[in-house]
């Protein structure tokens, strides 16, 4: 190895005193840098060059340094520069990668340095070909595999493993984020999944004044938006309840436009509607529904967005709409019912005023049945809707 030192700065330390430490020496041994690689900086402090006089180390005067090498993955790991525990920083040229930290064992052995990968931290490994680790005890053991913070493990190619005792499992692209909230290990279940444990709840947000958005939460906490008791959380006022019931908003405040509707109008519309059972084309065979489909639905009520959906709060308000109309004929025929029962119980008197077998009696008999008669017949021709004709 020879070294040339140009100070141009007096007082500059020599290079000897330099290459008495361990670390800038495996720096200097394991780099190997081509010739005019660095032209475009001037203030060149030390070059060491390898016996062929490549210049494979430049450090500079502001303190840049620069390290190259030959990469030729060192398939017999006779080119790592330090093998073993201990505290140091590692340019491994032969596989391209780059060490820092402290390892604790054979983390950072040739046979466990994955070309073009990076370990910093302590005890971290990244053991193939593009792999990251950095923090406290993190492994990255398979292709392009990335895993950061403590005790995580990616172990599926190309998969991420972030937070605490987060696991891949072996799981090729899926990713992984555990919270601290517990010592258990959270393991990816299938390939290409996102699983996370955040115990405090997912917050996301569209706006950048954290107006709007999202919030998956454990329940017991009240969202950014005010629910409490709740899964899912929206900014619009909508949300899920640990219960399990979604919950429209319905708050006055947020609603304008109002317009008086007519009960027997919508009533009719119902009975008009065709309603039948059919399944998801995604469903299983044993999967049954009811209702109208979007399109007879908005055409026959215009609510809505469109006519390939239909809102929950629209059903629901046409439902009780429905249901208002039936109260008002109830009501009207109880009226009736009891106007009916005074005038029966007129008849039944004016009977025993003129005598049971008169036939006067016999008369009033006839006229209440069929005055009865015409009553009931009345109640069940507004009670029972016409036949749906479409199915």
């Amino acid at each position: 190895m020879n070294l040339n030192f140009t100070p141009k700065t007096p007082g500059i330390v020599s290079s000897h005193t330099c290459v008495r430490h361990s670390l800038l020496k495996a720096l200097i041994c394991a780099a190997v840098l081509p010739a005019g690689a660095y032209a475009q900086k001037t203030d060149t402090l030390m070059v060491g060059r390898d016996a062929a006089q490549n210049k494979n180390m430049v450090i500079f005067q502001d303190g840049t340094f620069l390290l190259g090498g030959v990469y030729n993955g060192d398939p017999s790991g006779i080119n790592v520069p330090i093998e073993g525990a201990g505290t140091r920083m590692i340019w491994y040229p032969a596989k391209a990668a780059f060490r820092a930290g402290e390892v604790i064992g054979t983390q950072w052995d040739a046979a466990n340095v994955g070309d073009y990968s990076v370990a910093m931290g302590y005890g971290t490994r990244a053991s193939a070909t593009g792999t990251t680790a950095f923090g406290y005890r993190t492994v990255a053991a398979q292709v392009s595999a990335f895993a950061v913070g403590e005790d995580n493990v990616a172990s599926g190619a190309a998969s991420v493993a972030m937070g605490y005792h987060a696991h891949t499992n072996a799981r090729s692209g899926s990713f992984v984020f555990a919270d601290r909230s517990i010592l258990d290990t959270l393991r990816a279940g299938v390939n290409h999944s996102a699983n996370w444990r955040t115990s405090g709840g997912f917050r996301i947000f569209t706006s950048s004044n954290l107006s709007t958005g999202l919030t998956f939460q454990s329940g017991a906490v009240v969202s950014n938006w005010g629910q409490s008791n709740a899964v899912i959380s929206t900014s619009t006022g909508a949300y899920l309840s640990t219960g399990g019931v979604w919950t429209n908003v319905s708050d006055v405040n947020k609603k304008h436009r109002f317009e008086k509707i007519s009960y027997e109008e919508i009533l009719k519309k119902l009975r008009e509607l065709p309603v039948a059972s059919w399944s998801y084309k995604t469903d299983g065979e044993n999967v049954r529904h009811i209702g109208p489909v979007a399109q007879d639905f908005h055409a026959a009520f215009g609510l809505g967005n469109d006519n390939r959906s239909i809102g929950t709060v629209d059903a629901d308000g046409v439902a009780l709409a429905g249901i208002k109309a039936l109260e008002e004929r109830t009501r009207n025929l109880a009226a009736e019912l009891e106007s009916l029962k005074a005038d029966n119980a007129a008849l039944r008197q004016q009977m025993k005023d003129n005598g049971s077998n008169s036939w006067m009696g016999f008369a009033g008999f006839g006229l209440l049945a069929l005055v009865l008669g015409a009553g009931l017949m009345m109640a069940r021709r507004r009670m029972v809707p016409s036949g749906d004709q479409r199915f």
